[in-house]
């Protein structure tokens, strides 16, 4: 496997034309892009149909502060967004990456959490594999509620080609039809980049809260989520981090179960 083909973004150097009158979709603070072997782009960036949706992201869109709402997902609301403040080391293996989470709707906006992004490159032969560990501290003097919700926190969107035509599998073997807010291991979503069938995969640890965690299968468009919040509120406590780990695996070709389960089970330690 090759270093990381992915950028972290900390300003919107370019912006795209279609929203170049909206700078409030302009956050960073995710990966994209994301290359298959073979040097097919799985993500998506400032897509045309969901533009706050970038590649690899997390998000809450249900947050609470003060008994009022936070969204830090949806762009246009103006609410609250994520950004990259630094990326503390990078090198051939491993990336460490400072975020912040900012309150919009005070006259000064706040910073809510500070997040820690430590990814690290899994060698193996055929696929690009690479974990992340997510580490989020709230900075408040109160929690920070999530709210129950559908959809939101760790997101993969994927490639612009997959728009009008693409597949989901879970290691349960459910699809987009019969595998929204069910728990599996790992989810593969692919299709056809210029010409040929590749995807890209997204494994939740077994040490996640709420493991596993429920999955948002969107029906139409091309992007899933974990969402432990669609089984009830919770906080993110200060002093106490809220930490997610997942692997992601780019491939070529069709999903290969057998392989992405023993990634699965080598990654859980089973």
């Amino acid at each position: 496997m090759k270093p990381f083909h992915s950028i972290f973004k900390r300003d919107c150097l370019i912006i795209p034309s279609h929203i170049a009158d909206a700078p409030w979709y302009g956050r960073s603070g995710f990966i994209h892009p994301v290359y298959t072997p073979s040097g097919r782009i799985v993500t998506n960036d400032f897509p045309v149909d969901h533009v706050h949706q970038h590649g690899l992201m997390f998000a809450w869109t249900s947050a609470r502060i003060d008994g009022r709402a936070v969204d830090f997902w949806n762009s246009a609301a103006k609410q609250g967004h994520i950004e990259h403040v630094k990326t503390a080391r990078a090198n051939a293996d491993s990336m460490v990456v400072k975020l912040r989470h900012i309150n919009d709707l005070p006259t000064s906006p706040d910073v809510v959490l500070d997040e820690t992004w430590e990814i690290t490159r899994v060698p193996h032969r055929t696929m690009n594999v690479f974990d992340l560990v997510s580490t989020q501290t709230c900075v408040m003097a109160q929690p920070l509620i999530i709210g129950e919700y559908h959809y939101g926190a760790m997101c993969v969107r994927g490639a612009a080609a997959w728009i009008k035509e693409v597949t989901m599998l879970t290691s349960e073997g459910k699809d987009r039809a019969n595998g929204n807010h069910t728990r599996p291991n790992w989810v593969a979503m692919s299709g056809k980049v210029d010409g040929a069938v590749c995807g890209i995969a997204a494994m939740g640890h077994p040490d996640n809260f709420r493991a596993p965690q429920p999955v948002r299968l969107h029906p139409d468009m091309p992007y899933f989520c974990f969402v432990p919040m669609i089984t009830g509120e919770f906080r993110i406590e200060l002093q106490k981090p809220y930490v997610s780990r997942f692997r992601f695996v780019a491939f070529d070709g069709e999903a290969n179960t057998t392989e992405l389960g023993g990634l699965w089970r080598s990654y859980a330690g089973k």
